[in-house]
């Protein structure tokens, strides 16, 4: 008699950590320093901006929803504080942006609702963004595949 073997694979995200199931995202768990950004253009649209300041190509809470909740205090500190993670942003642009992933932040930059903006640097923001999530090991299960393929490389 044959048998048939169904296997199942799961990924970290398919089993919250009962340690931190409970718990909900909270920015200062993180712990970043802020600090001065070197110019005042923004990377996202290339133009000279009134009030600039650091932007997380992922951000934080996208980190906590991606895997960083089940992180020590110490990795969450590294990861806020990552340079590689960070960007020069107009203000009103990284407000608009928030914690959105980048499918989000597209939409948000031109969908009428709000402070309108051409993301300029659209492939170099995703490659920095993917390049920071493969190095923490953070899942792409919230992206959008179409939006990474769109310049030319797969998650």
């Amino acid at each position: 008699m044959k048998h048939l073997v169904l296997v199942v694979l799961l990924t970290f995200d398919a089993f919250p950590n009962p340690l931190v199931a409970n718990q909900e995202y909270v920015r200062s768990a993180f712990k970043f320093s802020q600090y001065k950004p070197n110019t005042g253009i923004g990377f996202y649209t290339s133009k000279t901006c009134d009030f600039i300041n650091i932007d997380h190509l992922v951000s934080l809470k996208d980190a906590y929803e991606s895997g960083a909740a089940s992180w020590s205090d110490s990795k969450k500190k590294t990861f806020a504080n990552d340079r590689a993670n960070h960007v020069p942003s107009c203000g009103r642009v990284n407000s608009s942006k928030g914690s959105a992933v980048p499918k989000d932040f597209l939409r948000r930059s031109n969908d009428g609702k709000g402070l309108d903006y051409k993301i300029v640097r659209w492939c170099e923001y995703v490659t920095k963004y993917h390049a920071v999530k493969i190095k923490y090991g953070l899942s792409f299960r919230i992206n959008n595949r179409q939006l990474f393929s769109s310049c030319d490389f797969e998650i």
